[in-house]
C-alpha cells in the first residue's frame, strides 16, 4: 500500500512537542499514522497510542505501524473521549491534536470529502454524525445559511444557498460532484481564484458540521490534558481560523491563575494555572508549503500541563 499522506509541521513536532526523555506518546487524530511512525523512527525509547475515530483509516494506520511491534498501540475512538484511557491507567508525556483531514479520506474512502469525484455526499468520519447529505437536503435556508456564513465566511452564501435550495425542489442533491457543481455556478467567474476551488470553503464548512468539529475541540483538549502527566506537553495542529481561535482561547484560559473580575481585591475564584503556553503559534515554512500544499493553512500551538 502507498502512502501519500504527509504529516504537516513535522519537524516541530519532533523538536518542541516530543523531549529526548519523554517515555510515552498519545496521537489523539491518528490518520494514516504518519508522524507517530516519524516520532518511533526518531526516538528508539519512546512508546506511541494512537487514537482515531475512523475504524478504516486506523486499520491503514496498524498495518502501516505494526513493524513497530509492542511499542505502539491503538483504540477506535474519538479524542473527545480520550478520558476512557484512564480507567487503564494510562498516563502520557506528549500528546498530538492534528485537526486536519487525511489523505485516505479525499483519494479513498468513498464519502464525498472531494469535490473533484463523483461519490455519495456523506463527509461522516464515524457513525456518530450527521451526513451532508441529510444536511443539505433538509436544513431550512437560515440554518444552511448559518453554516455557510459562520464556518466558510464565505461571501456568496445568498447565491449558493438559493440555488441549492432550487435544485433539491427537483431532486435530492446527493453527490458531491453534483453538490460542487452548484457551488461554482453560483459564484461569478471574475470571483473564482485560480488555485482553489470555489467549494472548498463551503465543503469544508460542511464537514465541520456533519463530524461536530468544534464541539469536539472543545470537549477533547481537557480529557486529553487530563492523560498528560506533570510537565508534559500537549500541540494541537488547525487549519482553519475558527478552530486556531477556539485551540487559542481554551489555551488562553487554562494559562489564567485567576478568573476573577479585575476589580476584586482578593481571588476568590480559585482558579489554578493549569499550562504554561510554550512559545508563538507555528506556520509551516515556505520549502514545506511548497513540498506539501495541503499545509499551507496549518498552525501549531503548544502547551506544557503544571
Amino acid at each position: 500500500m502507498k502512502y501519500v499522506h504527509s504529516p504537516v509541521l513535522l519537524d516541530y513536532i519532533l523538536s518542541d512537542l516530543v523531549q529526548e526523555t519523554d517515555s510515552y506518546y498519545l496521537d489523539c487524530t491518528l490518520g494514516e499514522g504518519g508522524h507517530t511512525e516519524a516520532i518511533l523512527n526518531r526516538y528508539q525509547n519512546i512508546k506511541a497510542c494512537g487514537l482515531d475515530r475512523d475504524s478504516s483509516v486506523l486499520q491503514i494506520a496498524n498495518e502501516r505501524l505494526a513493524v513497530f511491534g509492542e511499542r505502539f498501540s491503538s483504540f477506535n475512538i474519538n479524542f473527545n473521549e480520550a478520558g476512557q484511557l484512564k480507567e487503564s491507567g494510562l498516563q502520557f508525556d506528549c500528546a498530538l491534536i492534528d485537526l486536519g483531514i487525511s489523505v485516505f479520506h479525499y483519494k479513498s474512502s468513498g464519502r464525498g470529502f472531494t469535490f473533484l469525484k463523483d461519490e455519495p455526499l456523506d463527509m461522516r468520519l464515524d457513525s456518530e454524525g450527521t451526513s451532508v447529505e441529510h444536511i443539505i437536503n433538509t436544513y431550512s435556508e437560515k440554518e444552511l445559511k448559518d453554516i455557510f456564513y459562520k464556518y466558510a465566511e464565505e461571501r456568496f452564501t445568498p447565491n449558493i444557498v438559493k440555488r441549492i435550495m432550487q435544485s433539491r425542489i427537483e431532486k435530492p442533491i446527493t453527490s458531491s460532484l453534483e453538490l460542487a457543481t452548484i457551488i461554482e455556478n453560483a459564484i461569478p467567474h471574475k470571483f473564482r481564484s485560480r488555485n482553489i476551488h470555489p467549494a472548498t470553503k463551503v465543503f469544508q464548512a460542511l464537514r465541520i458540521v456533519a463530524n461536530n468539529e468544534l464541539d469536539n475541540i472543545t470537549k477533547g483538549i481537557p480529557q486529553v490534558l487530563s492523560l498528560l502527566k506533570k510537565g508534559g506537553r500537549l500541540g494541537v495542529i488547525t487549519f482553519h481560523s475558527i478552530e486556531d481561535r477556539i485551540v487559542k482561547k481554551i489555551f488562553a484560559e487554562l494559562n489564567k491563575e485567576c478568573l476573577c473580575p479585575p476589580k476584586l481585591p482578593i481571588c476568590s475564584c480559585g482558579k489554578v494555572r493549569e499550562v504554561k503556553i510554550i512559545g508563538k503559534s507555528i506556520i509551516p515554512t515556505e520549502t514545506e508549503i511548497e513540498n506539501n500544499p495541503p499545509s499551507r493553512s496549518a498552525r501549531l500551538r503548544i502547551v506544557e500541563k503544571l
